[in-house]
């Protein structure tokens, strides 16, 4: 059946030109700004979940939060309105593909997921700061594209009316979602940004063990396990991955069933992973540099000395540039298939 939006003109701005993606909470259409030829996406609620006043309210009033956001790790919303009594909203298109896409192709390399991870955590510092929190942060909902400066992730639906959580999955609407809710979204209760952090956890869980930590085939099992099961140790179900103990000790705070046990914020949790790395790397080194001295001549061990304590002035200065980026959640910055074209 022919979709009778295509083809129109949203407040005298916006021509609707494609779909490009369905969802639970609504459509999302390629369109072009007129007189600018800009390319954007529109999404549109679906009418039975703008029906609800308060949920509209909340569409619109965090919409435009979102609309304050400018960082490199976030697709940017652009407008949002109402169009026959449909609210919408218009963001930036990404050309890419998800997140999800990627993942379906195979499993990636443990570098590549930090790098992605790395920048998520940008965004979402810069979201937290301005007080906009995502909830329903997932591998669908980020948006990674290439460029000659290398591969960059985006994330977007930033805040569009997720306090649905419950009402999406009483309906079984959010399909995938429930595997990255924080306990206290099982709940029902109140989130703040560390919700968002442990949904990075479950997503840095998946893209180095290759797999969920908690999933069933049943919904409410799901949430059960988030709130209930202890996370599972990458030892158990990926051996073969040989994932360091440092890099996992971040995975598992960020995962704390308790909000008050994960990182205090997206800033801290990035400082986290690369203390993590610097400490697997100098300890995956340790014994190589014992064996390369006690099998060096004594004439030569000065160089490999000389060699370690520029590695280690490298790391401690690299670690002190983290830190002060990192510390404060408002500063901290790094440089998507898409419903999304840059």
């Amino acid at each position: 059946m022919a979709d009778s939006r295509i083809g129109e003109v949203v407040q005298g701005r916006y021509r609707i030109a494609a779909p490009l993606a369905a969802g639970a909470m609504g459509l999302v259409y390629r369109g072009e700004r007129l007189l600018l030829g800009r390319p954007v996406a529109i999404k549109f609620l679906h009418a039975a979940v703008a029906a609800d006043p308060a949920v509209r309210a909340r569409f619109e009033g965090e919409a435009r939060a979102a609309s304050r956001m400018n960082h490199p790790n976030v697709v940017g919303v652009i407008d949002c309105g109402s169009h026959h009594g449909a609210p919408y909203v218009v963001m930036e298109l990404v050309r890419g593909r998800s997140l999800r896409a990627i993942l379906d192709d195979g499993s990636i390399a443990a570098p590549r997921a930090l790098r992605l991870i790395h920048q998520v955590l940008a965004g979402l510092a810069h979201a937290h700061a301005h007080g906009v929190i995502h909830r329903d942060l997932k591998p669908e909902n980020i948006l990674v594209w290439s460029d000659e400066l290398g591969e960059h992730a985006q994330i977007a639906d930033f805040g569009l009316a997720k306090r649905l959580d419950a009402l999406a999955v009483s309906q079984n609407l959010a399909i995938g979602t429930p595997s990255y809710m924080s306990p206290e979204q099982t709940r029902g209760l109140p989130v703040d940004a560390r919700s968002d952090l442990y949904a990075v956890g479950v997503l840095l869980f998946e893209l180095l063990a290759d797999r969920k930590p908690f999933h069933s085939p049943y919904i409410f099992e799901t949430l059960k396990m988030h709130r209930d099961t202890p996370v599972p140790w990458f030892s158990d179900i990926a051996p073969e991955r040989a994932i360091p103990a440092e890099l996992e000790g971040v995975v598992r705070r960020a995962l704390a069933k308790e909000p008050n046990g994960r990182y205090r914020s997206a800033g801290h949790f990035a400082v986290a992973l690369d203390d993590a790395m610097v400490a697997a790397h100098e300890r995956s080194n340790e014994i190589d540099v014992r064996e390369l001295l006690a099998a060096s001549k004594p004439r030569r061990r000065w160089r490999y000395l000389a060699v370690l304590a520029a590695l280690a002035g490298v790391a401690y200065l690299t670690r002190m540039k983290l830190y002060e980026a990192g510390t404060t959640t408002d500063r901290f910055a790094t440089h998507g298939d898409g419903a999304h074209e840059r």
